[in-house]
């Protein structure tokens, strides 16, 4: 199912540029790839509030294991 949102000229020009930079086919795989940053950003974010010896990919990786635990089919995309 396909949804439209929409943005203003600046954004949409923005969104544009970044597709061509990332030279991706659409602008939902630039969605995508903002959305996963994001979400590696919050994460490392939380990581480093943490007093734990850990990378940001360790800690990506334990709490990928943790989800999986928790519900298996979440990571399937």
């Amino acid at each position: 199912m396909t949804k439209t949102i929409a943005v203003d000229e600046a954004t949409w020009k923005k969104l544009r540029a970044l597709k061509d930079k990332l030279g991706v086919q659409s602008y939902n795989d630039v969605i995508n790839i903002l959305v996963e940053r994001w979400h590696a950003t919050e994460i490392k974010e939380a990581v480093d509030t943490l007093s734990l010896d850990l990378e940001p990919q360790e800690a990506v990786s334990i709490l990928k294991s943790m989800r999986k635990m928790r519900a298996p089919n979440v990571d399937k995309q």
